[in-house]
């Protein structure tokens, strides 16, 4: 394991990377990360979060830094990036295989060889049909040999004709028997004679335990950490023993915490003001792991396009603003009781109160809006703020 991270930067230290996530700060972040000299460990040492914005949204620069990741790293990517809930989005795969190829063939090949077998397979079988080759003499008409879609073992047809994927797909199969042959023919059985349904819920299951191991829990885990807690029993916490979670793998190698941990948390509120306070060790590690992994509870709940910077920004402040209306709440708004309760309290339970109290002003916006549409021409006489914030509630 790496040195130790600085807790204390973490938590008061701004990030301007995560707080616009503009095309600037993103090529800015780049152009630093390969001017250093060890820029691949630098890129190894990302976050699977960031690693993933990194790739999707600067896509000129995506060659030199797939050569510069592992193929693991790049791995954990793909489970980010190609899975809708627990349904394999196929041509997201198609489009990283071809990323991967144009990055050249070292780490196409190398990254290959590390993905699940399985997700493969389940991509394949949407694109193509395999059947056995029959011996030339028992062949109608017999065909022609490519090594690709027709050899002296399969015949493989596209389910799609017309499909503008089928060139991907065909180069790809050309690329996989060239350099691992049984990889290939394993690919082939599986396509021929393996259920669909069960592939996919095996790469669903692998791709599942490695996202946990990064603190990433899937979609259903997720949800579960969103619902509404009893506002009047929440005021007398529960006696229990806090401990940090646990520190998700590639952070443990590299020593440092997410940069998103803390990056977007609202200037001036009750809550930056508390994390300014004198903390004691442990607890301000605590603080920073739960924070990682409420921040990948937000990402894995709203299924978050990483291309999206926008959609990545909203999803992550709204965790620090849950945090900070939360705090509000339980403090009464005396800032000398916040750090007492970021002592005593989970950051999970303070953002609790924060989601429950955002979705009863959701709940009375949305009863004002019925009212207001029984009344024809009421809600645009709203002033103009009063009608902006109940837009804001109704989102």
């Amino acid at each position: 394991m790496a040195a130790s991270p600085d807790y204390r930067t973490t938590l008061v230290a701004p990030h301007a990377f995560w707080t616009t996530l503009s095309p600037t700060q993103i090529r800015q972040r780049i152009e630093h990360i390969l001017a250093v000299p060890d820029s691949a460990a630098l890129v190894q040492a990302l976050s699977p979060v960031e690693y993933t914005v990194l790739l999707k949204t600067a896509v000129d620069m995506r060659p030199v830094l797939l050569q510069l990741g592992q193929p693991e790293q790049i791995r954990t990517v793909l489970d980010l990036d190609c899975w809708h809930k627990d349904t394999l989005q196929s041509h997201r795969v198609l489009e990283w295989l071809e990323a991967l190829q144009q990055s050249g063939e070292e780490i196409f090949i190398s990254t290959l060889l590390a993905l699940d077998g399985e997700l493969l397979s389940v991509v394949l079988r949407r694109h193509i049909r395999v059947d056995a080759a029959l011996a030339s003499e028992e062949e109608d008409e017999p065909m022609p040999y490519d090594e690709v879609l027709s050899n002296e073992l399969y015949r493989i047809a596209f389910l799609d004709p017309d499909s503008p994927v089928n060139e991907q797909v065909a180069e790809f199969l050309r690329v996989l028997r060239l350099h691992d042959l049984d990889l290939y023919h394993r690919l082939m059985q599986e396509v021929m004679w393996a259920q669909e349904g069960d592939l996919e819920e095996l790469a669903y299951r692998w791709k599942t335990g490695r996202l946990q191991d990064e603190g990433i829990p899937d979609y259903y885990e997720a949800l579960e950490s969103y619902h509404v807690v009893d506002l009047e029993t929440v005021q007398t916490p529960v006696a229990t023993s806090l401990t940090s979670p646990g520190i998700p793998a590639s952070a443990e190698e590299s020593g440092l915490v997410p940069s998103y941990a803390w990056g977007l948390t609202p200037s001036g509120s009750l809550l930056a003001e508390a994390l300014r306070s004198e903390f004691s060790a442990d607890t301000l590690e605590r603080l920073c792991w739960e924070m990682v992994a409420l921040c990948n509870k937000a990402i894995a709940l709203d299924q978050v396009d990483f291309a999206d910077t926008t959609a990545v920004r909203m999803s992550l402040g709204r965790v620090h603003a849950y945090v900070n209306i939360g705090l509000e709440y339980l403090s009464g708004q005396e800032r000398s009781a916040c750090a007492v309760l970021l002592t005593q309290r989970p950051l999970l339970a303070i953002s609790q109160v924060g989601f429950t109290l955002s979705m009863r002003l959701r709940q009375r916006a949305i009863s004002l809006q019925v009212h207001l549409n029984r009344a024809t021409g009421v809600r645009r006489a709203l002033p103009g703020t009063a009608r902006h914030v109940l837009d804001g509630l109704l989102q």
